[in-house]
């Protein structure tokens, strides 16, 4: 393989081995790459070509977002002089450029607006998935052996502390301490991943800037695929900070580097880092009480390998979840339908059906036995057809076997024995557009109280499958803010949710706490 272009290794940074601590100094950003959301939008000449058309290049810009990717634009066909317009309207899976001597490479560019001019000029948007900087890679060389990335509002999970500023009376600058930051790494399948410091100082004879940050490192036995990368450890890290935070979180700063990597056929003495542009959503800051649980709180060594195992395993049941976090998704009965499908995808997830095989001999004494009943021919067909498929297992069943994972927790926050069955009585009313759902036009409050305590249910089962136990984990939701608040919507609007049978559920509830055994066996 080889690479043309050029690139250096990160300035500032010691040894790259993975046991070592990581410090940058005299640079404004991390990994060399600038945040994602303090980036203005500049945008540079360029030259545009595809890699099996070096000779053809095509004068363009390239363009680095306030998003934190790139947008790249053709001036002329990329086919050639002569080339139709329309036929560069299509999408390119790799495209090599060079602006203003720095190269980059373009994966997955989508073809945006378009327009032609005069003669053969085009202007010609590009949208890459990524923009990599730094190397101009083949198709072959799209692969990681070490990486250094930060996702967006991972600081206020882990809270690095590296820098101290000490100030005197008038609030002068006197001094600067710097601890030791405790690098934190996990075996993973080929590999390891830490949590290392990414922290930086820059300073001239008018200033000094500080700043304590954190960032994940990834350092892998042999190459990695950059596509299974993204979806695999990428996509872990990033299911990790959105769940942690209650926000969609992307990735902020991305760089990594192949050690198998030649650059124009030789083997650079220190693997070559790129860069790499990738469009980060816009967070908002919450409060520190808002997180489902502190960094300090996980075992890093022993949980980190549960989170990429789950992101991938829970994949349908964690889309659905973080639907449900995001601010622009208010409506109430939309929340609670979709609430209860990522609770019954993710029990489908760790309790798949048994195979079911239908037992054709007693189905057959069964359809003769009926021919003797003044059963119609119609009802004989539904019993036949009923024995012939699986018994599905409720929603019900379902909630209260994920409540399994801490009861305890479940606990803090609702008493009543029947509360699996009301929900669940609950999305079927709502589901089904049942009668009793035209009360929802007016008080969305039984859907509200649903929805917080089904998302309480997921909080608890993702936790207990990160590895921590009942106890832990109830301790970890009593000592939450959101707790408190949930409870109280519980009890103010239980009341509002399905009646079970003819006798009220309070009533119900008030004799089962009378007799243990009795709301044992509800």
């Amino acid at each position: 393989m080889t690479c043309a272009g050029s690139s250096v290794a990160p300035k500032g940074y010691h040894s790259c081995g993975c046991g070592s601590t990581l410090i940058k100094l005299a640079t404004s950003s991390i990994c060399g790459s600038a945040v994602a959301q303090d980036e203005n939008s500049e945008t540079d000449v360029a030259e545009w070509w595809l890699p099996q058309s070096e000779d053809s290049k095509t004068p363009g810009t390239y363009t680095v977002l306030k998003t934190g990717n790139a947008l790249a634009c053709l001036h002329r066909s990329m086919q050639g002089h002569e080339a139709d317009f329309f036929s560069d309207l299509v999408d390119y899976p790799l495209i090599h450029g060079e602006v203003f001597g720095k190269s980059v490479t373009l994966l997955n560019a989508r073809v945006g607006k378009g327009r032609m001019g005069s003669s053969s000029q085009v202007d010609i948007e590009l949208r890459p998935w990524l923009a990599i900087e730094g190397l101009l890679l083949d198709e072959d060389e799209l692969s990681v052996t070490e990486a250094k990335v930060r996702i967006q509002r991972q600081d206020e999970w882990v809270q690095p502390e590296t820098f101290t500023a000490h100030k005197d009376s008038r609030n002068f600058l006197t001094g600067v301490s710097i601890r030791n930051f405790p690098e934190r790494l996990a075996s993973i399948e080929n590999g390891l991943v830490g949590v290392c410091d990414f922290s930086s100082s820059r300073w001239n004879s008018a200033e000094l800037s500080i700043a304590s940050k954190s960032g994940f490192h990834f350092c892998f036995e042999t190459p990695v695929s950059l596509k299974s990368f993204f979806a695999e450890h990428l996509r872990g890290l990033q299911v990790l900070m959105t769940l942690v935070t209650g926000t969609r979180c992307g990735i902020e700063s991305l760089k990594f580097t192949n050690e198998t990597w030649l650059v124009n056929g030789v083997a650079p003495a220190a693997p070559p880092w790129v860069d790499v542009r990738v469009r980060a959503p816009e967070v908002k800051k919450s409060k520190r009480g808002d997180l489902l649980f502190p960094f300090r709180a996980l075992d890093w060594e022993s949980q980190a390998p549960h989170i990429f195992d789950l992101s991938l395993a829970w994949m349908y049941a964690i889309e659905q979840w973080a639907l449900l976090l995001d601010d622009r998704f208010v409506w109430p009965v939309a929340r609670f339908s979709t609430a209860a499908s990522a609770v019954e995808a993710l029990d489908r997830i760790l309790n798949p059906d048994e195979t079911y095989e239908a037992d054709a001999e007693l189905i057959a004494r069964v359809v003769e036995a009926l021919k003797d009943t003044s059963l119609s021919g119609k009802d004989r067909k539904k019993v036949k057809s009923g024995l012939e498929r699986p018994r599905e297992v409720s929603l019900e069943q379902r909630i209260r076997r994920l409540a399994l994972c801490s009861p305890q927790a479940m606990s803090e926050i609702v008493d009543d024995p029947q509360w699996a069955a009301r929900v669940a009585r609950l999305r079927h009313v709502v589901s089904h557009g049942l009668q009793t759902s035209e009360k929802l036009s007016k008080d969305v409050r039984s859907v509200e109280c649903g929805s917080e305590i089904l998302l309480y249910l997921l909080e608890c089962v993702f936790l207990f499958h990160l590895g921590f136990d009942g106890e832990r984990i109830k301790e970890m939701k009593r000592r939450h803010p959101h707790t408190g608040w949930r409870r109280s919507v519980v009890d103010e609007c239980m009341s509002l949710l399905p009646q079970l049978g003819g006798q009220r559920v309070t009533d119900r509830a008030q004799a089962a706490r009378d007799e243990p055994s009795a709301g044992a066996t509800s």
